[in-house]
């Protein structure tokens, strides 16, 4: 299968390179990398990943996937100073890693705010934001329905998170085209519709299939206040065990949704990039 990965370019300056892991869209509550680069005045290209469009399900390789990301940068011949990752990406910041620094002279510098892997209950979490997207032209019934889906899905025996994306996709498309069909909306709509998600969707779980752990030993994490998110969560869940989870952390009191937009998050990137 041909991956398509692409990155947009947040700030363009010296040939040294920082890439940032993180499915941003538009209209998202939480603040993004892009609010975090504005603030920085580290000269350096940051790139931000648009992952590929594949549907949750399919069969694809999570080796091939992570590659996809890597060879917009290998094509450019960049030497890749730090990855940044956010939540989830976080996962992928460390995936990365690991593959440039067999690549490069030196490995890049990893940087995590609010790292967490990813979990059935972050896709319904999540599930529920994107669905949320269609609310002017679903019916009761489609609520109920796709609500209905979401539950049960979760507490079958055996469910794992890459199931559990893809059945959530099959759902969101049938409610979705029905709604889509009922409203008049055009082929055009509904196409950008379900590659968004099913780009979403496989972004969540095939973090599933990699382990970060030995890479965010050695990585410094920033942390906010948030006890469902990143370290905090992990913590209180014991899901990576109860020892060390990285090499350093820094905590601050901004909320989680908040964190990128921080100031005294850009001040100790800044502070990171100069080392």
């Amino acid at each position: 299968m041909n991956l398509n990965t692409t990155w947009n370019t947040l700030r363009s300056g010296s040939d040294e390179l920082i890439l940032c892991a993180d499915f941003h869209t538009t209209g998202r509550p939480e603040a993004g990398f892009p609010d975090l680069v504005a603030q920085l005045g580290h000269d350096a290209t940051f790139w931000h990943v648009n992952p590929p469009v594949v549907a949750p399900g399919t069969g694809t390789d999570v080796k091939e996937y992570v590659q996809s990301w890597l060879e917009p940068v290998r094509e450019q011949g960049l030497t890749v100073r730090a990855v940044f990752g956010y939540c989830v990406g976080a996962v992928y910041a460390a995936a990365l890693a690991d593959e440039l620094a067999g690549s490069q002279a030196q490995a890049p510098q990893v940087v995590l705010f609010d790292p967490e892997p990813t979990s059935m209950e972050t896709i319904r979490y999540q599930f529920g934001n994107v669905f949320g997207m269609l609310s002017s032209i679903l019916t009761e019934e489609d609520v109920a329905e796709t609500q209905g889906e979401v539950e049960r899905l979760i507490q079958v025996d055996g469910m794992t998170v890459g199931t559990y994306a893809s059945e959530l996709y099959t759902t969101f498309r049938q409610v979705g085209e029905r709604a889509f069909e009922r409203a008049g909306l055009d082929q055009e709509y509904g196409t950008e519709m379900w590659a968004l998600f099913s780009a979403f969707l496989s972004y969540l779980s095939f973090a599933d299939r990699l382990d970060p752990r030995d890479r965010w030993l050695e990585s410094t994490a920033l942390s906010s206040s948030g006890e469902y998110n990143g370290l905090n969560r992990l913590r209180r869940t014991g899901e990576f065990g109860a020892g060390e989870l990285v090499a350093r952390e820094i905590r601050f009191d901004a909320g989680h949704g908040e964190l990128l937009r921080s100031d005294g998050v850009a001040q100790a990137v800044g502070k990171l990039l100069e080392r």
